[in-house]
């Protein structure tokens, strides 16, 4: 099963970093993100799919907060920080250095949150079988969110450009993904079902248990 949302700049961006990144938990405030992730027992997320090397991003490389921020809060590039500073290391303006993280025009909608989860029943089925059937639903639930994700980047995602969008091109790098995993509610860290990945296109993230990622790519 996949529900789906939509990601804006200000108060739906300020939910996800404080509640759904944090295995749908409350953050504190003032609590870097990656230590109320340790804190709820959920790992860090990690950028996939075919468009991360285009953003520069390396094989697994963590999602940080400022990243976060830049991405879905701002519409900019998730290292739009470090590539504004370079550039006014380099001698430019802080207009023409600020274009540097800028990823086209500003738009309000910033990503799109997938959230993938097992039905109920293979749920129950994970936390009452044995070892053999949980890696079995595991799998399967790693090939389902693959194959979605590439159908998406594949046949799915567009860009649309012109007056009111009439003009509708393919992504030419692919789609790039942060992805979560986070507990089902009602679920202690020790044993918990696979859970629901978010992709969340940015052009995507998403969650299930608390070990690292099986597949980031």
């Amino acid at each position: 099963m996949m529900d789906i949302a939509l990601i804006t700049a200000g108060q739906m961006y300020r939910y996800y970093m404080r509640q759904v990144l944090v295995g749908d938990g409350r953050r504190p405030a003032r609590k870097p993100l990656k230590r109320a992730q340790q804190d709820a027992g959920v790992p860090a997320g990690c950028w996939m799919r075919r468009g991360r090397p285009a953003l520069g991003f390396a094989l697994g490389q963590e999602v940080t907060e400022a990243q976060l921020r830049s991405l879905f809060g701002e519409g900019r590039h998730p290292d739009a920080d470090r590539l504004v500073a370079d550039q006014l290391a380099a001698g430019k303006t802080p207009a023409a250095a600020r274009r540097a993280g800028a990823l086209g025009r500003r738009v309000k909608v910033t990503g799109a949150d997938l959230v993938f989860r097992p039905q109920v029943t293979l749920q129950l089925l994970w936390a009452l079988g044995g070892e053999e059937t949980r890696k079995a639903i595991e799998a399967a639930h790693e090939r389902a969110i693959a194959v979605v994700l590439a159908w998406i980047e594949d046949d799915v995602a567009v860009i649309r450009y012109g007056a009111q969008g009439i003009y509708r091109t393919r992504p030419a790098h692919g789609v790039v993904a942060a992805r979560f995993r986070t507990p089902p509610v009602g679920h202690p860290p020790p044993r918990r079902p696979p859970g629901h990945p978010p992709p969340r296109p940015a052009g995507t993230g998403s969650r299930p248990p608390t070990r690292p990622h099986p597949s980031c790519r």
